[in-house]
């Protein structure tokens, strides 16, 4: 059996960096949990969760700070609530183009749920 990622299977890990938690876990409980590449990006995906959810309550914070100081710094408003997901963007496009990305300590936590398997 061919191990290398079709791009079916490269789509979807890369959507779980952007679109964390719920296409990891849906990738975790559906029947892509045999599949070793998905398996181990959905995992790594789900521990990165924590990651964006502190760069989104960051975010709040100065966009608050922002709308305090002056209301014409209203208009990069949408682009500062987009900020936090570009570094799931940007790992899910590595994914996609076909280079195996493994985050620095998530990483290493994902293959050791996988060693543990």
């Amino acid at each position: 059996m061919d191990n290398t990622p079709g791009q079916q299977e490269r789509l979807a890990a890369a959507l779980g960096y952007v679109f964390t938690p719920i296409v990891p876990l849906l990738m975790l409980t559906g029947a892509a949990k045999e599949r070793v590449f998905l398996r181990r990006h959905a995992r790594q995906a789900i521990f990165f969760s924590p990651i964006l959810l502190l760069l989104l309550v960051a975010t709040v914070i100065v966009a608050i700070w922002l709308l305090r100081q002056s209301l014409i710094l209203f208009c990069i408003l949408p682009l500062l609530l987009l900020a936090p997901f570009v570094p799931g963007a940007l790992i899910g496009w590595a994914v996609y183009s076909g280079h195996d990305p493994s985050l620095p300590v998530i990483g290493g936590l994902a293959n050791r749920q996988e060693d543990d398997r």
